[in-house]
């Protein structure tokens, strides 16, 4: 039986694989390789601070993990600007919402296996559970413009585009966001 639920130090590997793996997404050009306790570090903070989330599906059976999604809760106006990402989200500020506060979601997957039968949509809506629960006003997301069913799966819940294009290479990504008020 599967049960969504709050990640743990216990996911960690999980996390950090799904992270690695870039599934649906085209591989980075950039031929740095990756630094694993650096990364593993990174990853770790989806579990443990106070300012992102994780939450992933497992099988209470077998203890295997089939799905997963991680997210930052950000507010841009007192992050400070060499923060990750600020270039493009001042780039898209004219859609955040005036408080600065949003929902970024960094990474969406299922497992193959288990796709098409509503994990996704149950992650995204826990996503927005937890946004409500912190005052958040909308949640943010991006996915690669050939990425049909994740675009779909947005479009279904509520979610607006709002541009395509490159965002930090050349990939031609759509960004999507919710608002809550």
């Amino acid at each position: 039986m599967l049960q969504l639920r709050r990640a743990s130090k216990n996911d960690l590997e999980f996390l950090i694989k799904l992270d690695l793996e870039e599934e649906g997404y085209t591989p980075s050009v950039d031929d740095t390789p990756v630094d694993v306790e650096e990364h593993c570090a990174r990853i770790s903070g989806y579990v443990h601070d106070a300012d992102k989330a994780a939450r992933v599906f497992g099988d209470t059976e077998d203890h295997e993990q089939v799905g997963g999604v991680l997210c930052r809760f950000r507010n841009l106006k007192t992050e400070p600007e060499s923060a990750n990402n600020w270039t493009f989200f001042e780039s898209i500020r004219q859609f955040l919402p005036d408080s600065g506060r949003f929902c970024e979601v960094f990474n969406l997957w299922v497992a193959p296996d288990f796709r098409r039968q509503g994990l996704a949509t149950r992650l995204k809506r826990q996503l927005e559970i937890e946004s409500h629960r912190r005052d958040i006003e909308m949640i943010y997301t991006h996915t690669e413009r050939t990425n049909p069913h994740v675009i779909e799966l947005n479009l279904k819940l509520g979610y607006r585009e709002i541009r395509r294009g490159p965002i930090w290479d050349e990939i031609g990504w759509v960004s999507l966001t919710k608002g809550f008020i």
